[in-house]
């Protein structure tokens, strides 16, 4: 489920990021500031500009998105852009809260530094105090003898002047400093132990854990804790018992280089927080504007780059197009006459699928076998620059092995630092029939205006012969002359034949094909075998005709199919003298008539030769056109073709069955008229009641 194809995802996906990037800036003040309210002016200002700045970003990207669904292509590069733009969000935001955690770190540092700082200067205010054995001050309400001094014999003294003083040890001067600081939130420090002088400088809780801590080998202890509702950095480390110490402390038992106690420092943290606040927001303004950029670059980017390839896919479309739907076959070979691609009307002209994965890689001469130059037989680039430039016209070869005419152009392709030829190619086999058909036709038309010519030339002094014999045949009659009246009834009856053969002649050369007409089909065969009975006597072919003079009558035209039936017999007495050279009781002919039922009602006549027979493989091609199995100048190739398209014009069949030096049967199957139908000639032969 791509969210390309899914608009309320995208919606949801859009609603959420708004409301993230309006809530990142208050986010990030409450993970580094917890007191912060989360409805502060400061988030309310920064969140409605992110919130808007991100609602242009997802227009812009539904823009984008929405454009590239309105164009067609196979690439989608909308998944792409998101995981890229996930990635860049996530690397944005992972720098931002680095940085975000790095100045939190460092104010922590910061924090961290100045508590060392003000511990050092403590320390070293203890020790110049302890070096000098105290501070004798004038006594004031404020500061008062100490106490816990009173073993001492100089802590109280008078000046020549009459002035008091009184000792003030480290420890009190330092908690006096600090008490004076205490009211401005600065920097604040204690010197603790377990074990106090006096009960003021006892440690809180805080400060027990890292005396415990120091106890077990620390050597410094740091946190963050609130003192009076405010955030400090409390840092704290031990304090070695020094000889000056001993003066004050050593009735506690304390020795050199014991740990007496500790300094606590505690630095505020409110302004540094409000400092690294400030510069979290232009972190984040900064990490934001670059996260806008890259976000803004990727999407146009996509957009850009989507619209590029939808525009590169629609012109290679167009082009694909163009050349799939090109009449002719384009074939694109590389420099070594090697098949690259080609079109589907080149494909199917070969006799391949429109899957051509078996002939990509493939050598030329696989289809071309006249382009072959090599000894193996395979094609070369001397080969296809033999017909460069030119159009040529070659064999072609089909996948089951056929060969047909073809012509082919050849013109050549720099593409970088290869080169192609582009080979257009176009199968010439029905034009090449057609000008057979024209030629044969022209052939015919002479041949009939011969026919014709000779035909009258015979006609007159034939009928002068019968005319002739007529007349002596009549007035030999009466005088008994036998042998005489013999002689003359041969020359009347051979006249007459003569006299037929001629009608015949006349009939066929009239061209009237497209007059159709009730025809006896006896008559048609009668008529063929007229014109042929020559040739078959003078072969010694038998003719053995088999036909039922009441058959029905046909309706179609009788120059066509008498066309088609001289054909066949014309077929049959090749055949017969291709296998007996001579006389012989085998060379005959059998034609035979019959009424059949297929689907409906057919006249069916068989022409049976017993002649050599055609191989089983050919048998399925004798019908191509200008295919032949006889020698060149024997045959055109165009009978069988011709009289199939003539028997289909009359709604028929025609087909050949064939045993190699045995037998061939051509059957004709001629329908019957609705009205010819057996049925209805017996229901119309019956006596009405």
């Amino acid at each position: 489920m791509s969210i390309r194809t899914k608009p309320i995802l995208r919606l949801l996906l859009y609603f959420i990021l708004i409301i993230t990037m309006s809530n990142v800036n208050a986010l990030t003040d409450l993970f580094l500031n917890p007191d912060l309210s989360y409805f502060n002016l400061e988030h309310l200002i920064v969140g409605g500009v992110m919130a808007l700045l991100t609602s242009v970003i997802c227009a812009l990207m539904e823009v984008n998105i929405s454009r590239s669904e309105n164009r067609a292509s196979n690439v989608r590069l909308a998944p792409f852009a998101w995981f890229i733009a996930i990635a860049w969000t996530i690397i944005i935001f992972s720098s931002l809260m680095k940085d975000i955690s790095s100045e939190k770190e460092t104010s922590l540092e910061i924090a961290r530094q100045e508590a060392k700082t003000v511990y050092e200067k403590d320390l070293n205010y203890y020790r110049w105090a302890t070096d000098h054995h105290g501070v004798f001050v004038p006594i004031t309400d404020k500061t008062q003898p100490n106490p816990y001094l009173e073993h001492l014999p100089e802590q109280v003294v008078v000046t020549e002047s009459g002035l008091r003083l009184t000792l003030v040890n480290p420890e009190y001067m330092i908690r006096q400093v600090y008490e004076m600081r205490a009211k401005s939130f600065e920097a604040l420090g204690h010197i603790t132990s377990l074990d106090p002088i006096r009960a003021e400088n006892a440690a809180d809780p805080w400060e027990e854990e890292a005396l415990n801590a120091f106890e077990s080998g620390s050597k410094e202890v740091s946190s963050i804790e609130s003192i009076n509702g405010q955030p400090y950095l409390r840092l704290m480390r031990p304090m070695i018992t020094e000889q000056g110490c001993l003066k004050c402390h050593a009735p506690q038992g304390y020795e050199p280089g014991d740990i007496r106690g500790g300094i606590s420092v505690s630095i505020p943290m409110a302004h540094l927080y409000e400092l690294a606040r400030k510069k979290s927001v232009s972190l984040i303004f900064g990490h934001l504007s670059l996260w806008l950029l890259g976000i803004l670059g990727i999407f146009i980017g996509s957009y850009r780059i989507q619209q590029s390839i939808s525009e590169r896919e629609e012109a290679e479309a167009r082009v694909r197009s163009i050349i799939e739907n090109m009449f002719d076959g384009l074939i694109i070979l590389t420099e070594d006459a090697t098949i690259e691609s080609l079109n589907s009307p080149a494909a199917k002209m070969f006799g391949y699928d429109s899957a051509t994965d078996s002939l990509l890689g493939q050598d030329i001469a696989i289809l071309a076998p006249s382009i072959a130059t090599s000894s193996n037989g395979q094609g070369s680039p001397a080969g296809i620059r033999k017909i460069l430039g030119s159009l040529q016209e070659i064999t072609g070869r089909k996948k089951d092995s056929a060969e047909f005419p073809m012509e082919m152009s050849v013109s050549e392709m720099k593409f970088g630092a290869h080169i192609f030829f582009i080979a257009v190619v176009r199968d010439i086999t029905e034009e090449k029939i057609r000008k057979a058909e024209a030629l044969q036709a022209g052939k015919l038309a002479a041949i009939g205006e011969l026919a014709a010519g000779v035909a009258h030339e015979i006609n007159n002094p034939i009928n002068g012969v019968i005319n002739y014999a007529q007349i002596i045949y009549d007035e030999c009659e009466g005088e008994g002359h036998k042998e005489s009246l013999d002689l003359l009834a041969k020359i009347i009856k051979e006249g007459e034949r003569v006299a037929g053969i001629v009608s015949n002649l006349l009939a066929f050369a009239r061209q009237q094909d497209e007059e159709n007409d009730e025809i006896i089909l006896r008559e048609i065969i009668d008529d063929s075998i007229s014109l042929l009975k020559h040739q078959l006597n003078k072969d010694g072919i038998q003719l053995i005709v088999e036909t039922d003079e009441n058959l029905p009558l046909l309706h179609g035209n009788p120059q066509q199919l008498q066309q088609v039936f001289l054909n066949l017999i014309s077929n049959a007495r090749y055949a017969l003298n291709e296998r007996y050279k001579k006389v012989d009781p085998g060379k005959r002919i059998e034609i035979k008539t019959e009424l059949v039922h297929l689907e409906k009602d057919y006249l069916r006549t068989t022409v049976t030769d017993y002649g050599v027979g055609i191989p089983p493989e050919l048998v399925s091609r004798i019908f191509d056109s200008l295919f032949s199995t006889k020698p060149a100048g024997e045959g055109t190739g165009l009978g069988l073709s011709i009289s199939r398209e003539l028997v289909h014009a009359h709604k028929g069949h025609l087909h050949i069955e064939s045993q190699l030096n045995d037998h061939t049967t051509a059957i004709v199957d001629l329908p019957l008229p609705a009205s010819q139908s057996p049925e209805t000639i017996d229901d119309q032969s019956e006596p009405a009641n």
